[in-house]
């Protein structure tokens, strides 16, 4: 197959063979007998001596547990040019590092006047980075096409503006795909109807990678979705609309129709296997290695 695919392609395009394929935008790729890995071990490398942290020591996890972002209004301010240029090049890293998701996207919402409380929690997450040059995702054989998703979110988890934050994880079969982590437009009035803003959010990523599978003839079994909030669970099974949750907008509720349809099936999870807030260093290490992020 392999070779029908390079003679119809040299036939319409000038081609060369470099052989197995090890460095692609950046990304280092290693191809071993069990899976692939991808990394950026090289670029995490250059972010360090760029911002001169070479000295530094390294963190645990990539943020505290204990401390909570804000304006901090009365905080020192600190250069804007280098906190964006920092705030820049993380996000760059996220392409395989889905553990930096959530503390960069927090870090990242104070780039127009930073402080530097704000500067010394992305300095930590470059020091977390430091201890962890050589992690990348792992992406094994072993696997099927099924679609599955997790989601959490961190309710009222924004000090300034009390929006909380979505965030989900994407697997077609064993490995991950895709991550995101994002706060909330609107304020939510309850944690079950932030769960099921996060649901929402969850399930249209599974339905659009669902059908960039059959645009490539592949068809998947539902798919699955893992939440640790019942409420929203239940809230997806009932039809009924009651004064709890009539204030739930409807275009949340589409999540009941996937159900009905069973085209989504949902599922609980325990809170411990969620990754949407700062956590202690034991619990990130197993759900770090549960995410395929280790150590190449």
């Amino acid at each position: 197959m392999v070779d029908d695919f390079v003679k119809t392609m040299t036939k319409e395009f000038e081609m060369s063979m470099v052989g197995e394929l090890s460095y692609f935008l950046g990304l280092q790729i290693k191809q071993l007998t069990d899976g692939i890995t991808v990394s950026q071990s090289t670029y995490a490398k250059n972010l360090i001596k760029r911002f001169g942290m070479q000295t530094s020591k390294t963190a645990k996890t990539p943020m505290s547990t204990t401390t909570k972002l804000s304006r901090d209004s009365d905080g020192k301010p600190v250069d804007e040019k280098l906190y964006r240029a920092m705030i820049g090049s993380l996000l760059y890293l996220t392409a395989s590092r889905p553990d930096l998701c959530l503390s960069v996207g927090i870090c990242a919402r104070y780039q127009a006047k930073p402080k530097e409380s704000h500067m010394n929690a992305v300095k930590r997450i470059i020091k977390y980075v430091k201890g962890t040059l050589d992690f990348g995702l792992h992406y094994t054989f072993e696997t099927n096409v099924n679609l599955a998703g997790f989601c959490d979110d961190d309710w009222a988890g924004c000090l300034d503006d009390r929006h909380s934050t979505s965030g989900g994880c994407f697997f077609l079969g064993n490995n991950m795909v895709s991550w995101h982590s994002k706060k909330q437009n609107c304020v939510s009035l309850s944690t079950a109807e932030a769960e099921y803003i996060a649901l929402g959010s969850c399930c249209t990523q599974l339905l659009w990678m669902r059908q960039m599978l059959v645009d490539y003839g592949i068809t998947s079994a539902p798919m699955l979705v893992h939440c640790d909030n019942m409420s929203a669970i239940n809230l997806s099974k009932n039809p009924v609309q009651h004064s709890r949750t009539k204030h739930v907008d409807i275009r949340h509720h589409f999540v009941r129709e996937l159900v009905e349809m069973r085209i989504v099936i949902l599922e609980h999870v325990p809170t411990e296997k969620q990754l949407t807030k700062p956590l202690d260093h034991n619990t990130f290490l197993g759900l770090r290695k549960a995410l395929g992020i280790m150590e190449l």
